[in-house]
C-alpha cells in the first residue's frame, strides 16, 4: 500500500520546543509521501526536517466567497480564536482596542468565539455558515487577518469577498498569500492598528476592493486535480 501524508501546516509549531514538537516533528520521518499545502509546508519540512514533499497550491473558496453587488461597507471584522496562539488573539485584541481609540466611529465585528474583558463596543455573531461570512466580509471595509504558521484562510477569503485583509507581514504567510491588495503590517499592535486605519481611511478604497476580488489566485478544485493527479501518478508507478 502506498502511504501519503497531507500536511496543512507545520504541526511542531503549534508546541513549545519539547516532547510535543519532537513527536509531531517525527511523524514527518514515517516515509510517507509527503503533499504540502503551500510553499510554507513544503519549505520549513526542507528546512526542518529534511524531508522531502510535493507541493499543491493553496487554494480558495471561489463558491463561496465573492463581492456582492451594491454592497455598503463599513467597520473591521477579526476572527477570534482564543486559546490557539498561532491564530495571534491577544495581538488582535491589543489592535482593535488601538484602532478603536483612534476610529471610534467604525464598528468592530467579531466571530468565531464569544469574547468578554475588551472593554471596548463589539458586534459580535459567533459561528458564522461561509454564506454568512460572506455577507459580513462584504459589508465590513478591512479584516484582521493573523496566523504565525501557515496563512490563515481567512485573509484569502476576505480578499476574495472584497475586504481588505491586514496581514502580519512574515515569511510564512508572503510565501503563500500573494493578493496584492493584501494589506501586511509588523505583528505589533499599534502597527496592527495604524494598518487598519490606513484601510478604512483609504479615498480609493472602492477601487481596492474590485481588485481584491479580481486577485483570488488558485480555488480548491485546483488543489483538489492536484492532490488526484499525484496519487494515481503514484500508484500507476508502483503497479
Amino acid at each position: 500500500m502506498h502511504r501519503f501524508y497531507f500536511i496543512q501546516d507545520f504541526e511542531p509549531y503549534f508546541y513549545p520546543r519539547g516532547s510535543l514538537y519532537s513527536l509531531a516533528e517525527d511523524t514527518y520521518r514515517f516515509g510517507f509521501t509527503h503533499l504540502a499545502l503551500g510553499q510554507m509546508v513544503a519549505r520549513t519540512l526542507a528546512r526542518e526536517v529534511g524531508v522531502e514533499s510535493i507541493t499543491v497550491p493553496f487554494g480558495n473558496d471561489t463558491n463561496a466567497y465573492r463581492v456582492i453587488g451594491g454592497a455598503r461597507r463599513s467597520g473591521v471584522v477579526f476572527f477570534a480564536r482564543p486559546g490557539t496562539d498561532r491564530r495571534g488573539y491577544e495581538l488582535g485584541r491589543l489592535a482593535l482596542q488601538a484602532f478603536h481609540a483612534l476610529h471610534p466611529e467604525q464598528k468592530i465585528h467579531i466571530y468565531g468565539s464569544k469574547v468578554t474583558g475588551w472593554g471596548i463596543p463589539l458586534t459580535q455573531y459567533g459561528s458564522l455558515t461561509p454564506a454568512e461570512l460572506n455577507d459580513l466580509y462584504n459589508s465590513t471595509i478591512a479584516g484582521l487577518a493573523l496566523s504565525f504558521t501557515n496563512i490563515t484562510l481567512v485573509a484569502s477569503e476576505m480578499l476574495a469577498a472584497g475586504n481588505i485583509a491586514v496581514v502580519n507581514d512574515h515569511e510564512f504567510s508572503r510565501t503563500v498569500l500573494t493578493n496584492p491588495e493584501a494589506h501586511w503590517a509588523p505583528p505589533t499592535p499599534s502597527a496592527l492598528a495604524r494598518a487598519l486605519s490606513a484601510v478604512v481611511s483609504d479615498p480609493h478604497i472602492l477601487e481596492r476592493s474590485v481588485r481584491a476580488a479580481a486577485a483570488t489566485g488558485p480555488s480548491w478544485a485546483d488543489t483538489q486535480a492536484e492532490v488526484a493527479k499525484h496519487i494515481e501518478e503514484a500508484v500507476t508507478c508502483r503497479t
